[in-house]
């Protein structure tokens, strides 16, 4: 599986994607006990998941064409349901 440690992130740029156990649960509903570490990363996270913050680690480094490639690797079903975008629009 390709996460962020494959392209050595810096402490401000995984300090940028919200690498925390607190985030792990607000972004993907992971629950982590104890310190968010490479290695409990590794092990809990999904394919897709690990896209996402791959896709956010490059737009921090301003490399949109290599963010858009893992944005384009995500479901639709992200795109459209999920990853903060599962709300509903309603004319009125």
């Amino acid at each position: 599986m390709i996460t962020i440690f494959d392209f050595k992130p810096t402490q401000l740029e995984l300090d940028d994607i919200r690498f925390d156990s607190l985030s792990m649960t607000l972004k993907f509903g992971l629950e982590v006990e104890g310190d968010l570490t490479p290695e409990v990363y590794k092990k809990i996270i999904t394919q897709d998941n690990a896209y996402y913050d791959l896709a956010v680690l490059f737009e921090f480094r301003e490399d949109q064409q290599k963010a858009d490639e893992f944005w384009n690797k995500l479901p639709l079903s992200y795109k459209i349901d999920g990853l903060g975008g599962d709300y509903a629009l309603t004319s009125v």
